[in-house]
């Protein structure tokens, strides 16, 4: 306690407590003062024992006063070279003084700097450099719980985003421009609003809190995918719904969704299961290659379900068949949904669903084709044991009715291979289609992920350098239709889930 605080508490209250206060403090005036103002002595005040005064500690080393930062040091003999001083430079070493100088270095330090200046002033007459550029101090402390500062105040989540050129592991430590950043340079991401769930997703999912006491915040738990490392510089978090999880859940639930005519879920599940790959990590190169199967699967899959969806979208099948260019744009589209590299028992599905459209069209020529296609694959009709309704006969974008029709593999309906072989030999009859489409069953070409239609073989086109998906030169430089996040032709690195 200060003299002045003492004394004021004395003054404003001239009472027994003030008495002690003083006492304590050893001030017998103002004892004295306090008792002549309050009119008691002091054998009258039951005092308790007092012990020694308190003083404030005073510093053992006075630091302050040392200016140690600021004491120049000596130049190497590179320096010296550089400045001229060639005479007497030896790369031997040479003893120095305990501060760094030796004493005839002390005495013409000051010389040496202003004939260094001097010299490389009289170096650089030529070249008008303008005036110094002096680096602006930035006001306000430093954060040393950022990443910037790297000091012991760092967190674990901060490592992460310093040991690994991974995207996720950036996104788990919570530094997601970084992580937007590697994933433009890797496969030129540029729309991210897709992958903020996926984000989210990551960064909480590496974190656990425990509560500590009241008021104060929770201690953060972090959680490792390399439990077993010690050193700091190797730590990496924890990646929810990794590739395993992915491959053995959300692509299975994809596969019911199209086994089901859910497409429009479908789609939404095979998006899904692109973005989580697009941050996410895998633990060896093998596992590298199971991804880019699984990331072109899921690719191939998005673009015959929106194909699929744009063909239902056209409007009612009555609608449909009243208006010339919709009906020729509908069997366009139901052909072109066999094209995607699906597998075999989901494209038996897309086959069936085109050649019920060109048989009720009079398609004969384009059925026989479907019909033949359906026969080559053999034995895939398994599938189709639980599907209710032929694909064609929804309604757009609506699920199937409450009460559903019949199976098509009903007893009273033939197996697949009767079916498909029952309408080739109807088509042979007459091997001619009442409507010309845009589809040759013969050529090699690939889908437009945007436009829905053929890029022969030959044909300029541009690719997303994520998801494989193929393009027309003109949508270069837009969104990518099936990932939704990269930009359509730019190229980069590619993407890098394993370090």
């Amino acid at each position: 306690m200060t003299d002045d605080e003492i004394h004021e508490i004395t003054t404003n209250f001239p009472d027994p407590l003030a008495f002690m206060t003083a006492k304590a403090q050893g001030l017998e005036a103002e004892c004295q003062a306090i008792l002549e103002a309050t009119g008691l002595t002091e054998n009258q005040l039951n005092l308790p024992t007092f012990g020694d005064a308190f003083t404030p500690p005073k510093p053992v080393v006075p630091t302050f006063q040392a200016n140690w930062p600021t004491k120049a040091t000596s130049q190497s003999i590179f320096e010296k070279a550089l400045l001229g001083q060639v005479e007497g430079l030896s790369l031997e070493d040479e003893p120095a003084a305990a501060n760094g100088l030796g004493e005839e270095e002390e005495e013409g330090a000051g010389k040496r700097d202003t004939l260094g200046e001097a010299d490389e002033d009289e170096d650089a007459a030529g070249w008008d450099m303008g005036e110094d550029i002096v680096a602006e101090v930035e006001e306000g402390f430093v954060n040393v719980e950022s990443a910037d500062a790297g000091g012991a105040g760092s967190s674990e989540a901060d490592l992460w985003a310093r040991n690994s050129p991974l995207a996720v592991d950036h996104v788990a430590g919570g530094s997601f421009e970084t992580a937007m950043q590697l994933l433009n340079r890797q496969v030129g991401a540029v729309n991210f609003a897709p992958l903020k769930p996926r984000f989210l997703e990551v960064y909480q999912a590496t974190k656990t809190y425990l509560p500590a006491s009241a008021g104060l915040p929770p201690l953060v738990n972090y959680v490792r995918r390399n439990v077993e490392e010690s050193d700091p510089r190797k730590v990496l978090p924890i990646i929810p719904r990794d590739l395993e999880y992915l491959a053995t859940n959300d692509l299975q639930r994809g596969y019911d969704c199209m086994k089901a005519n859910k497409l429009d879920e479908g789609l939404a599940v095979f998006k899904g299961i692109l973005h989580s790959v697009l941050v996410n990590a895998v633990g060896s190169e093998s596992e590298v290659a199971e991804a880019k199967k699984l990331i072109a699967s899921a690719s191939e899959y998005t673009v015959a379900m929106s194909i699929e969806l744009a063909r239902r979208a056209l409007g009612a099948p009555d609608a449909v068949a009243k208006n010339p260019q919709l009906q020729k744009r509908s069997l366009e589209l139901s052909a072109y949904f066999t094209i995607p590299k699906i597998g075999v028992p989901h494209r038996q599905l897309a086959l069936l669903n085109a050649m019920n459209l060109a048989m009720r069209s009079k398609n004969y020529n384009s059925a026989l084709g479907f019909a033949n296609r359906m026969i080559a694959n053999g034995g895939a009709s398994k599938i189709l044991e639980t599907v209710s309704i032929p694909l064609f006969t929804f309604p757009p974008f609506s699920s199937p009715p409450p009460h559903p029709h019949p199976s098509i593999l009903s007893e009273t309906n033939p197996s697949l291979p009767q079916q498909a072989r029952k309408t080739k030999a109807q088509c042979e009859r007459n091997p001619h289609d009442a409507i010309e489409i845009e589809f040759d069953q013969f050529a090699e070409f690939e889908m437009c992920a945007a436009s829905h239609t053929p890029i022969y073989s030959g044909t300029a086109f541009e690719e997303c350098a994520f998801d494989g998906s193929k393009y027309h030169s003109r949508f270069k430089g837009s969104v990518c239709a099936v990932c939704g996040v990269c930009e359509v032709g730019k190229h980069g690195s590619g993407l890098k889930l394993f370090a």
